[in-house]
């Protein structure tokens, strides 16, 4: 028993010592070295097995319960950041900004085959009609097809969309100014912005589509086919893992860029989108600083945005400027893409 109970101690330290290193994540830059973003991706992952090796020593040697117990509380942060604690109510303000950011994953939900897309498409639109007194949308993977039929459903007065596949935004108040920051990689990855008149205030919008990792089909595989003493298994592994590595280096190139440009922005600041990667990243935090998160301020549950194979993965966000104060922020649920939809309900503090 003795040796049973050493060799769970041990696992114990070394996956404490992995979750410590995870919390480096923030300050480590990808770009010069990036192992520890690959094990930020997984804290959801340690967190658990974490509170899994208090539970176990609860049972056994209650002591050694705080090796993680002292390891979680570390990073009470990054736990924060994950799970949203948030149960308070708020009421309706006219003053009130709703903000809804959406991968719609170019609507390939409605047009993967022709039998039955007039009933797939009435599903998503009335889905989203569900949410249409939204005084903006920024929409994520807008195709040429998709934008077509979006104008036929959403009538939305103003929009910005620049390239034939990309971000979009929708806006229901009067944009004076674009603008993008293009991705070194592509335009379906890029950042615009509009500065909108709201009831004389103005107010940018920052939406954004980071460069995505292209890993979430070897993921599935590696996922479904998974067998340890398999090569093509660890051969998947190592593949997820060298291009994540790849596109983290392009998003801090992108995220810079983007950084630069806001902190020359004379107005308050809203920024939503697909990061395509997770809020204890490098890349989050060049973005995040001096923003309020949404979810962090208003959120409840688990705050995961991603609906694909890869599991418990929070990578979609609405950050705004401190001048505003954050009411309401849910994720919509539902299975038209690979991402959830996420909303926030904001006012300027000036205006309240």
């Amino acid at each position: 028993m003795k040796k049973i109970l050493k060799f769970f101690v041990i696992l114990n330290i070394i996956l404490a010592s992995i979750t410590l290193l995870s919390y480096l994540s923030p300050i480590a830059n990808p770009k010069i070295f990036w192992p520890i973003s690959v094990i930020a991706v997984f804290y959801p992952w340690l967190l658990l097995s974490n509170v899994l090796f208090v539970i176990f020593w609860m049972f056994y040697k209650l002591r050694f319960a705080s090796i993680s117990i002292i390891t979680i509380l570390i990073g009470y942060n990054f736990f924060n950041e994950f799970i949203g604690f948030s149960s308070a109510g708020f009421q309706s303000n006219p003053n009130q900004l709703e903000i809804l950011s959406f991968n719609t994953q170019n609507l390939n939900y409605i047009f993967k085959s022709e039998e039955g897309r007039t009933n797939r498409s009435n599903q998503f639109f009335s889905f989203l009609n569900e949410y249409k007194d939204v005084d903006v949308i920024c929409a994520q993977e807008i195709g040429t097809r998709s934008l077509e039929l979006w104008h036929k459903k959403m009538k939305f007065p103003n929009q910005f969309a620049p390239e034939k596949v990309g971000p979009v935004i929708f806006s229901k108040h009067p944009i004076i100014n674009k603008g993008q920051i293009h991705s070194s990689t592509s335009t379906i990855n890029s950042c615009l912005w509009v500065d909108i008149n709201v009831r004389g205030t103005t107010i940018r919008i920052y939406n954004l589509h980071m460069q995505s990792n292209k890993i979430t089909m070897t993921a599935a595989k590696v996922i479904d086919d998974a067998n340890p003493q398999n090569k093509e298994t660890w051969n998947g592994v190592k593949s997820i893992i060298e291009r994540y590595k790849q596109n983290a280096t392009y998003r801090i190139e992108h995220a810079e860029r983007i950084r630069a440009h806001m902190l020359d922005c004379p107005y308050p600041i809203v920024l939503a989108g697909d990061f395509n990667d997770v809020p204890q990243s490098f890349l989050y935090h060049i973005l995040a600083k001096d923003l309020k998160d949404s979810f962090n301020q208003q959120g409840s549950g688990l705050g995961i945005t991603f609906a694909g194979k890869i599991p418990a993965l929070r990578i979609d966000y609405i950050l705004v400027d401190k001048k505003f104060e954050i009411q309401n922020h849910e994720i919509l649920h539902n299975n038209f893409s690979d991402h959830y939809a996420i909303k926030s309900i904001i006012t300027l503090k000036e205006q309240q």
